[in-house]
């Protein structure tokens, strides 16, 4: 994880930047510090429709089949035009809690995508363990790609794309992937006789 304020890197527990001095507290300060329940899809500006919500729902579905201990997320909203929306996800990916995460898919196995439909703009962010799969070249293609739907309103074709092409460097990373895996540690799929990833599928 990176800073959200000088984008220096981080490592797994550390509450402040040591280079600029940023730290969560700033952010509680602004946005709260009570834990935030949400869902996979939390569009609290109802922009989604119906079909376009469970068409998103259903690739993610097929995300999770392929990657089991992985999880995306979407959280979309209306958010003032000072709201620095790195900062935000930063705080939001510490903050809230998935209502349908089990023990082995906490939030550090998170990949959280916001919209801000303000500025018509997303960030992706990652929890600590879902990071090591992807790097910031991957994270900016990403961006790079989903981008222009977002900017045009279309977050269906946005955030599909986000998904599928998610999977995809997911699956050129498998070898990493299989590399981390360690029997009967933190890395366990909720089924052990199911891979971290399946190739096939």
């Amino acid at each position: 994880m990176y800073c959200p304020s000088c984008e220096h890197r981080l490592v797994a527990g550390q509450d402040r930047c040591d280079l600029c001095g940023f730290h969560m507290g700033k952010l509680d300060a602004r946005y709260g510090s009570q834990i935030m329940a949400m869902d996979q899809i939390s569009d609290t500006t109802h922009f989604l429709r119906i079909h376009d919500r469970d068409h998103l729902l259903d690739s993610m579905d097929a995300f999770e089949v392929q990657f089991p201990q992985l999880y995306p997320a979407i959280y979309i909203a209306e958010l003032p035009a000072e709201t620095k929306l790195p900062e935000f996800a930063t705080w939001l990916i510490n903050r809230a809690r998935v209502s349908v995460l089990d023990e082995l898919r906490p939030s550090e196995n998170t990949y959280l995508f916001v919209i801000d439909l303000t500025s018509r703009s997303m960030t992706i962010t990652c929890g600590y363990f879902a990071e090591q799969f992807v790097s910031e070249n991957d994270l900016r293609e990403l961006l790079e790609d989903a981008s222009p739907y977002i900017a045009a309103g279309d977050l269906r074709e946005g955030l599909g794309k986000l998904i599928e092409n998610l999977r995809l460097i997911l699956r050129r990373n498998y070898r990493l992937l299989l590399k981390s895996m360690k029997p009967g540690g933190p890395l366990a799929t909720r089924d052990p006789g199911k891979p971290l990833m399946d190739p096939t599928e």
